[in-house]
């Protein structure tokens, strides 16, 4: 796994195995154009890097899968990419698209 330092936090739980979580995660990445980096073996673990825009150098998400009773908690934790420039309000952008992923997430499962 890439080492990963986060500037935000989101955690959400969903009523979905952590098998069709992880399916749902690949699923939107692959539909938003979102580039899917590393999968953890054990697939509890998933990179990805928002699409770059004319305004934004995209955002990295790193989601973390963990069963729970009820279905499978979510934790994605986001920063701005390795390497891009850092900007006054990424904290607020990089919050935005996060939100934004995890609602796609919610209406593909």
């Amino acid at each position: 796994m890439g080492l990963f330092s986060s500037n935000g936090s989101i955690e959400r739980e969903f009523g979905s195995s952590p098998e069709q979580v992880g399916a749902a995660i690949e699923s939107v990445s692959r539909d938003q154009g979102h580039n899917l980096g590393t999968i953890s073996p054990d697939r509890t673990r998933f990179e990805l890097t928002t699409k770059r825009s004319a305004f934004s150098w995209g955002t990295a998400i790193a989601l973390t899968l963990a069963p729970t009773q009820t279905g499978t908690r979510v934790v994605a934790d986001f920063d701005t990419p390795a390497g891009a420039q850092k900007a006054l309000l990424d904290g607020r952008k990089n919050t935005k698209a996060a939100e934004a992923f995890i609602e796609q997430l919610a209406s593909a499962l």
